[in-house]
């Protein structure tokens, strides 16, 4: 029973890492790497985001490698969490390009 929960909660959690993760990731890709040039009006108030896009990637590259080494020895848990993440960023990716 308890093996069960475990792996309903890794499932979870993999959704959530590969949708609203993935989310986070994009938004902090588009704060660290803004699209003005020096000298447009909206330049200082787009480099002032600039630190707050690397933390939230940063913070996102760390529940990742995370769940990675403490998920590869357990191949089950490991299938677990990949992939619902897996599908969870396909979802997101669908949803963003569907936007754009």
């Amino acid at each position: 029973m308890n093996n069960v929960i475990k792996k309903i909660c890794l499932v979870i959690l993999g959704l959530l890492q590969g949708t609203l993760g993935s989310y986070l990731a994009l938004l902090g890709w588009a704060f660290a790497f803004p699209e003005t040039s020096p000298g447009t009006k909206d330049y200082v108030e787009d480099m002032s985001f600039v630190p707050f896009g690397y933390f939230i990637m940063f913070a996102w590259l760390a529940i990742m490698i995370t769940a990675m080494i403490l998920l590869r020895k357990n191949k089950a848990n490991f299938l677990s969490f990949i992939l619902p993440w897996f599908m969870g960023l396909v979802a997101c990716l669908v949803a963003v390009f569907v936007i754009l």
